[in-house]
């Protein structure tokens, strides 16, 4: 049955479900915190951006090291492509040298160099046997000075030797002559000498004739003083063996008395030995009498002692089974404490073992959620991962395609540069002619040859000319 609405019903139908109407203030409002919102949203150290911050800061990472990867990937890519390119032209200046047309030019040009070289080596040589000959026809001149000279020297020395001959044959005749007059000289000195030696001698011979006789005169007076002194020994000797006699007769007398004093000191001492022991006897007898007291004093004093230690050791066993008594019962004291003690900790551990329980309870379920967590984050890493390596497969695939086509425009490059060969070796054998004429190189020939040499080509899997 259809249902009649009018337009007031509808309009309040379509205001229940229509979002509020906003007033100025209420417009107002979103709009400062819309620009409230913009604002922060840029601030680094807010709660918000710090979570923001937390959660993505591995993105950011892996983005940042993407980023990097495809900055060095392009620097890499850009580097291979110049080495590419450099070794392609190097290859193709290593190719062009070893033509056989440029083999020939080398050789040509070192032909005319060597030919060039032999004509400098010889007007070089024949410079330098110029240059010895003057330097010998020099030496000959000067040899032939000094043998003049020392032909000339000679002759003045020899000259020079025979005035000094003569001048020696002068000097020897005049010491001859002094020679013999000083000879003559000494011959009369030494008779003169000789006469004075025998005088000395006959002065001698008298003088030894008087000392002999005076020796004798000396002897027998020391003769005659020998027997006076041995008389006076002998008379000396009587006397000392009188003295002798009568000393022996003291001695004796001495000996006699010292005997009797012996006698009498020894008389003396055993009368003190005597008196010593009397002395000795009374004093042992005092010693005993005065022991045999001390003895009785000490058992009087050993008894009392025992009767106070029996007292003493009687009041230290009442003590120790007191002491004993007390110790039993702060024992059992102490025990009844440890008792209630021991089963108030076992209240309060089976407590801490409920919460225990609670709190691993919890923290397993955080653990799980964190695992969940991190494979789903494993997940997405490899997503990325994959996705990474899809990126640089293709990347990979783009390099070896330019490498194709780099090989591909070489190849052709090659084979259009084998076109222009002719015309480079043509242009390069006439640069080198005209620097060697420029240079003055009087042979050309082989280089003039080497121009007007034909191509010759090569076929790539034989030897055979075409």
């Amino acid at each position: 049955m259809p249902v009649n609405l009018n337009e007031s019903e509808l309009d309040r139908i379509r205001q229940s479900i229509s979002d509020p109407v906003q007033s100025n203030h209420e417009a107002k409002r979103q709009h400062l915190k819309e620009l409230s919102t913009q604002r922060t949203g840029k601030w680094p150290n807010t709660l918000e951006a710090m979570r923001r911050k937390k959660e993505n800061w591995k993105k950011d990472k892996e983005e940042r090291e993407e980023a990097e990867r495809l900055k060095i990937d392009e620097e890499e890519l850009r580097l291979q492509k110049e080495y590419r390119t450099k070794q392609i032209e190097r290859a193709n200046r290593l190719l062009y040298e070893q033509t056989d047309r440029m083999k020939t030019l080398r050789s040509k040009e070192l032909l005319a160099d060597v030919l060039q070289d032999r004509e400098y080596q010889i007007g070089e040589k024949n410079e330098f046997k110029a240059m010895d000959q003057k330097v010998e026809d020099g030496w000959t001149g000067v040899l032939m000075t000094q043998l003049r000279d020392a032909d000339k020297k000679a002759d003045d020395e020899r000259k020079v030797r025979e005035r000094k001959h003569k001048e020696l044959v002068v000097m020897q005749q005049k010491q001859l002559e002094e020679y013999k007059n000083s000879h003559i000289a000494t011959l009369r000195e030494e008779m003169r000498d000789g006469e004075r030696i025998k005088a000395k001698a006959e002065q001698d011979a008298r003088d030894e004739e008087e000392s002999e006789l005076a020796r004798k005169r000396r002897v027998k007076q020391a003769n005659e003083d020998m027997r006076l002194a041995n008389e006076r020994l002998n008379l000396l000797r009587k006397q000392e063996a009188e003295k002798e006699v009568a000393e022996e007769v003291k001695r004796q007398e001495d000996a006699r008395k010292k005997e009797e004093r012996t006698l009498k000191r020894d008389e003396l001492q055993r009368q003190r030995d005597e008196k010593k022991a009397a002395q000795k006897m009374r004093m042992v007898d005092l010693a005993t009498e005065n022991l045999l007291r001390f003895e009785a004093k000490s058992e009087a004093r050993l008894e009392s002692q025992k009767k106070e230690v029996r007292q003493k050791e009687d009041n230290v066993l009442k003590c120790r089974a007191e002491r004993r008594a007390s110790q039993k019962d702060a024992i059992n004291h102490s025990r009844s404490l440890q008792l209630q003690e021991k089963e108030r900790r076992k209240h309060d551990d089976l407590e801490i073992a409920k919460e225990q329980s609670l709190k691993w309870a919890g923290y397993n379920q955080r653990v799980e959620q964190s695992i969940v967590k991190e494979e789903q984050d494993k997940r997405l890493d490899n997503i990325r991962l994959a996705a990474l390596q899809r990126q640089q497969a293709d990347a990979k695939r783009t390099i070896d395609m330019e490498d194709r086509a780099a090989q591909i425009l070489a190849e052709e490059t090659i084979k259009n540069g084998h076109s222009m060969d002719q015309e480079l070796y043509k242009q390069y054998a006439a640069h080198v002619l005209d620097d060697a004429e420029k240079k003055g190189m009087a042979n050309t020939f082989p280089l003039k040859q080497a121009l007007k040499a034909k191509g010759i080509d090569l076929l790539p899997a034989s030897g055979f000319r075409v």
